[in-house]
């Protein structure tokens, strides 16, 4: 093999990987970026051990050099599964600094230090002007970074000191690898066959600098589902390394038994008996570390998939009723399983799922010739995929869908539904905007302007009279931030301008990762900035933030720590951050929740039946937590009222819209679900006034744990 074609290797499989993340969903982009970022980097590390293993066999000894560059790797390994087991697996926020940052700067001081002797064994070194120069380009790119970093980052905290501390030291050592690298390879130019494998090492490390700088263009342009791309570039440095160690091989292979690597001191230190014993005990627990990861890791991403995929309950169901399709009644379900609302998703489709087998057990019983089929698509809380799920249920057939779950998503087809004769009953949509009568959306949930009037008199009953609002700016949040600034402003209060930030759609739109914290650190800076000047003027005590978002909000609560200002006022938040689980499970947003005695509004569902219980219990064992029940149990009654509709629409033969629509009046009206009865008023939304306050509280049974906890 001659360099050029170990070169072409390389290039080929970095494109072949990152082939598998260009054409996946955008959602999975992320996990299946850090997955191969997990590969490459075992692989990088088994390589190195091969070469440590054939310099023992070949010289009976083992080079530091050696020890220390598969330590190095072996450290990275463990970091990158730390860090996805953080953010995937558990979506938790990485500690600062974590596990994962021991691990990672260990490998960058094992690494630094092999470079170093290696330098300091080389017989001809280059010239110290070309040390100089190449010095100097290492510090600019650090100080680029630096300048960024200090200017996104909050160092007022001992958190953000230690997350500034950690975000520079990484810029900092891969400049210092990369300066030692190219003056090791310009000090053995004339060493063509042996820098080949440094060339590969330098390329590496340029591919590690060249992903920081893209964290950068991230934090700069707010581009947060670009963010793979980095990950990729992190992963293809190691296949880049793992081709050089290749070439080491190589090398090894051929040259003759005794013959040393020219440029290096021929003396190689034995190692004794311990190191030969750790050496070989490494290995063993990290393949078995390795095994363990991917095997709990193989559940999670057979689950991933099966949520991503919205037509396995369909083929199933189809499969069986294949017999009698004439019989079949086929019910859509556009459900944000992923994005920014997926904290309802997985909920919401369980209880779907229950209501599917409910109604196909309530027909038999009843000795009816149909069967239900339940069609659940993930909008991934994305309009345009929303649409893009919509069509696909208008060419199955579908007349009658629940959802959309979000009043964006709503807004994004509703004139599609309109065309083509659909009607939507959502399960969560409030948003005042969709208001409007004789169209061909129903709503089971009450619109904003109750949540608005219902939070407006609870601010003001607490003592407050100034509220700083920020908000997604979508259909949801503009609608329900004006409704609250005017019910607000009829008490008396006044409303700041606030803070309207743009929604983002995908899976990272509320990642744990710590670009994010970075991100919204300019709009929390904008904040603090506006809290400040307002309770210069008047009391903290009657000041309050309004936060209006979808799970983003628990990036936004885990950040606001940072910001000294901002824990000393109340919060209050919105429906859509209610009970959500992503809070509680976090400590720093939970804590921050507890002390800023954040509290959101809910529509009031109670109900003690077995069927709420059985559908409780569920969404405990499959998220591990307990969740917001009232979007998932008004979803099982909306599956009904549609299910029931549908029935009666074939058995009658109806197709005319305005017909269907008086089809689903006279269901509902006679319907009384798990939520109760369910009145509609002129546009078709939910009539209701019954909301409830929750709040984050402590744990009396588990230290250092919280809780939702309704008033």
């Amino acid at each position: 093999m001659r360099p050029l074609h170990l070169y072409i290797t390389i290039i080929f499989l970095i494109i072949l990987g990152d082939l598998v993340i260009l054409f996946s969903e955008q959602e999975k982009k992320f996990l299946f970026s850090n997955l191969l970022l997990i590969v490459n980097s075992v692989a990088a590390a088994f390589i190195s051990f091969l070469v440590v293993y054939y310099n023992y066999r070949k010289n009976k000894g083992i080079a530091k050099e050696d020890i220390l560059l598969t330590g190095g790797l072996v450290l990275w390994f463990l970091a990158n599964i730390t860090w996805a087991y953080y953010e995937i697996v558990l979506h938790i926020v990485t500690p600062v600094p974590s596990l994962a940052d021991i691990l990672l700067l260990s490998g960058y001081v094992s690494l630094v230090i092999r470079l170093l002797i290696v330098y300091k064994n080389l017989h001809k070194k280059t010239t110290k002007k070309f040390i100089l120069l190449t010095s100097l380009a290492g510090l600019g790119f650090l100080g680029y970074m630096l300048s960024i970093t200090l200017d996104l980052s909050v160092v007022s905290t001992p958190r953000g000191q230690a997350m500034f501390v950690i975000t520079v030291v990484y810029p900092l050592l891969n400049s210092i690898l990369a300066v030692l690298t190219i003056i090791i390879l310009a000090s053995m130019r004339n060493e063509r066959d042996h820098s080949v494998a440094w060339i590969c090492e330098l390329v590496s490390f340029l591919v590690i600098i060249l992903g920081d700088s893209w964290f950068a263009i991230i934090a700069l342009t707010q581009h947060i589902e670009q963010l793979w791309i980095s990950v990729l570039l992190l992963s293809g440095h190691y296949i880049v390394i793992a081709g050089g160690l290749f070439w080491y091989i190589k090398i090894l292979y051929r040259d003759q038994k005794g013959s040393k690597f020219q440029i290096i001191s021929s003396r190689i230190k034995m190692l004794d008996q311990k190191k030969k014993i750790m050496l070989i005990t490494i290995p063993i627990i990290s393949f078995s570390l390795l095994w363990g990861y991917f095997y709990y890791q193989s559940n999670f991403f057979y689950n991933t998939l099966s949520i991503g995929d919205s037509h396995v309950g369909q083929i199933i169901t189809s499969v069986r009723n294949i017999e009698n399709t004439s019989n079949l009644i086929k019910v859509g379900a556009i459900v944000p399983l992923t994005g920014a609302f997926s904290s309802i998703g997985e909920p919401t489709k369980i209880a779907l799922e229950k209501a599917e087998k409910d109604v196909n057990e309530y027909l038999k019983s009843h000795n009816s010739r149909y069967n239900v089929n339940l069609i659940i698509e993930n909008s991934r809380t994305d309009p345009k995929e929303t649409v893009k799920v919509m069509d696909l249920l208008k060419n199955e057939g579908v007349r009658i869908i629940v959802g959309p779950a979000t009043s964006t998503a709503v807004l994004s087809v509703k004139d599609y539904a309109e065309k083509n004769n659909i009607i939507m009953i959502s399960y969560s949509s409030t948003s005042p905007e969709l208001s409007i009568p004789d169209d061909n959306l129903f709503r089971f949930v009450p619109d904003d302007d109750n949540q608005a009037e219902f939070i407006a008199k609870k601010m003001w009953n607490d003592g407050i009279r100034t509220v700083v609002p920020m908000w997604r700016g979508d259909s949801y949040g503009n609608a329900l931030e004006q409704a609250l600034r005017e019910n607000f402003e009829k008490l008396g209060g006044h409303v700041h301008e606030g803070i309207k930030y743009t929604p983002y759609v995908g899976t990272f739109s509320s990642s744990l990762h710590r670009i994010n914290f970075i991100m919204w650190n300019q709009d929390l800076k904008k904040l603090n900035s506006i809290v400040e000047d307002v309770t210069s003027k008047i009391s903290t005590n009657s000041t309050a933030v309004y936060l209006i978002g979808y799970d983003e909000v628990i990036p936004i609560l885990i950040q606001a720590n940072e910001h000294k200002i901002l824990d000393d006022i109340r919060w209050y938040g919105s429906d859509s951050s209610a009970q959500n689980i992503g809070i509680t499970k976090n400590y720093d947003s939970a804590k921050f929740a507890f002390l800023t005695n954040f509290s959101n509004p809910l529509y009031s569902v109670h109900s003690g039946s077995d069927v709420a219980k059985f559908i409780e219990h569920e969404i405990e064992k499959k998220l591990h937590g307990s969740g917001s029940l009232t979007y998932p149990l008004i979803a099982y009654d909306t599956f009904w009222v549609a299910a029931l509709s549908s029935k009666k629409m074939m058995d009658s033969n109806i197709t005319d819209i305005d017909e269907i629509k008086k089809v689903i009046l006279n269901t509902t009206a006679i319907y009384d679900g798990l939520t109760g009865k369910i009145i509609l008023n002129k546009a078709g939304d939910r009539i209701g006034k019954d909301y409830e306050i929750w709040k984050v509280k402590q744990n009396g049974l588990e230290n250092g744990k919280f809780m939702w906890s309704s008033n």
